[in-house]
């Protein structure tokens, strides 16, 4: 694919979002939002400005990316200006920062190892804990601290789990490994704490259970934590008028299986689960089954926002996720990450998300 420049980048896709005009997906009447993660530095802000006019011509309305208050108070007036919300992206449980000064706060595994020591999979990979009250008041002081900052839409957690149990089956071969089953270096966490809390609740040390995948108290007990570092945060950044959102594993059924994420229980104003096919060997398709998973299980309560994989997704692919999410029951899609899309994808998905007919 073509790459483009810049200035390339923002003319046509302005002109793409006009050219889309005429083709679009069936959403039943449901107002939509569309949103894309965004990583990297912010351009000069007149650049900024510009490259989020183009990006809400094309149909996003809102961007998740991550700073400090200083950063957000810098570039949320050229945003709210294009009428794009900003959203706060906030890796949660996965931050190394405090790794020398409090090691104790990081998850162990069921192997004895801390991902302060030696993270699994990669350098970065060093979890917290959910179940130490310390961790929780540190997160807790981050959030309030971004949830107070003027003009902010919402604080979206990621990394909002544990790590991963069992990676999705598509990323083996990256790291060689074959995860037929839980074992003890992926599975988190047996940290002092958390064996002493779930002891005391049952009568057990988790370290003394013969299968803990098959053990449904000690599974509950670990989505209960996350569930209630949500609540903690939603509190917070609820007291400040602000929203709580989400990023997810794909389906309730696969985020509990890998991650504990217990999504439909949490206090949280939307979800958006991460429904990146290639990571599970699927096709397109399957887009719109977990999406509408996902749906039914929230049963109205929050919307749903599909998100997508952009280098798993060629131009016309893209176009046909979009379309399945809205067939599933999305409320918008979320594209990884919208700073990187080439101008064919944005050709293309723009003729999805018809900004025109969106309510405004």
């Amino acid at each position: 694919m073509r790459r483009v420049t810049r200035r390339e980048f923002l003319a046509a896709l302005s002109a793409a979002a006009v050219t889309g005009a005429h083709a679009s997906a069936q959403t039943d009447g449901r107002r939509l939002k569309n949103w894309a993660w965004m990583r990297g530095a912010v351009p000069p802000l007149d650049e900024w400005r510009g490259q989020l006019s183009a990006m809400k011509a094309a149909g996003i309305d809102a961007i998740l990316i991550t700073g400090s208050p200083e950063f957000f108070q810098r570039i949320i007036p050229p945003a709210r200006a294009e009428g794009v919300d900003l959203h706060a992206w906030f890796p949660t449980m996965m931050r190394g920062e405090s790794a020398q000064a409090h090691p104790e706060w990081y998850a162990v595994s069921r192997a004895g190892v801390s991902t302060a020591v030696k993270p699994p999979y990669v350098p970065y990979y060093k979890f917290m804990c959910p179940s130490r009250d310390e961790v929780r008041q540190y997160l807790a002081g981050v959030v309030r601290d971004l949830a107070g900052v003027e003009g902010l839409v919402s604080v979206h957690l990621d990394y909002i789990r544990y790590p991963d149990v069992i990676l999705p089956v598509a990323l083996w071969p990256k790291y060689n490994i074959v995860q037929d089953k839980e074992y003890p270096p992926y599975d988190f966490c047996y940290c002092d704490v958390c064996r002493a809390r779930f002891k005391k609740a049952s009568g057990v040390d988790p370290t003394e259970i013969a299968d803990p995948a098959a053990n449904r108290a000690w599974l509950q007990y670990r989505y209960d934590t996350i569930t209630e570092v949500v609540s903690l945060l939603a509190d917070e950044a609820h007291a400040r008028r602000k929203l709580l959102t989400a990023a997810v594993f794909p389906t309730p059924a696969i985020a509990r299986a890998l991650v504990r994420q217990d999504w439909t229980k949490w206090k949280v104003d939307a979800v958006l689960p991460m429904i990146y096919n290639g990571f599970y060997k699927e096709d397109v398709a399957w887009v719109e089954r977990a999406t509408r998973e996902g749906v039914q299980a929230l049963g109205g309560r929050i919307p749903l926002y599909s998100g997508l994989y952009v280098p798993d997704l060629p131009p016309a692919d893209l176009a046909e996720a979009a379309r399945r999410a809205f067939a599933g029951g999305a409320s918008g899609v979320s594209v990884f990450q919208g700073n990187t899309l080439t101008l064919e994808h944005w050709t293309a998905l723009s003729a999805v998300l018809r900004p025109q007919e969106r309510g405004r």
